[in-house]
């Protein structure tokens, strides 16, 4: 290095930091991204309502109750009786860690069993809801569109946000082969 680059970079090193950016800031290009911020952080927060995997051995017994006569419901929401539907809350009760004692209560319900109204009128809140609509989805056959309404309108009903809807729909939809 050369006397004069050494002298050169010794004064620009004794020269005071400059702003990289513009002085000045915009306020509305702070507040979009404040809400963009806070959208993502609501969306992240109904996100977390709802576990990833759900166990009904961690759950009360309420609970445990709601979810599988809401398994049966679904099961039976497109009103076709076949192995099918025995198959899918099988495969959901695999799936939800039940026990079987649990399992015997769903052979001896699917026979008879509740309305879709006693069961919703369990689900006072927007997380019991949830339960309701992930124990769902497991149990139903998505491809038929009847199925695809029975959905929609467990969601309105439960009065789950969309955004809830679609993550549950992500993370507990069991493909029916």
């Amino acid at each position: 290095m050369s006397q004069t680059e050494a002298t050169a970079l010794a004064q620009e090193s004794d020269e005071p930091a400059r702003d990289a950016g513009p002085p000045g800031h915009d306020e509305s290009i702070v507040e979009v991204l404040a809400a963009k911020v806070l959208i993502d952080w609501l969306r992240n927060r109904q996100q977390l309502l709802v576990p990833f995997r759900i166990d009904l051995q961690k759950l009360d017994p309420a609970q445990v109750s709601l979810l599988l006569h809401a398994l049966i419901n679904a099961a039976q929401a497109d009103g076709a009786s076949d192995g099918r539907d025995r198959e899918r809350v099988q495969a959901a009760l695999a799936a939800l860690n039940a026990t079987e004692d649990q399992r015997s209560v769903v052979d001896r319900a699917i026979g008879h069993p509740r309305t879709l109204a006693q069961t919703l009128n369990e689900a006072k809140d927007v997380q019991t809801g949830a339960l309701v609509y992930a124990a769902s989805l497991l149990a139903v056959d998505r491809r038929k569109l009847v199925n695809r309404q029975y959905l929609r309108y467990l969601a309105a009903r439960l009065q789950l946000p969309k955004d809830l809807t679609r993550s549950l729909e992500q993370r507990f939809y069991l493909a029916v082969e």
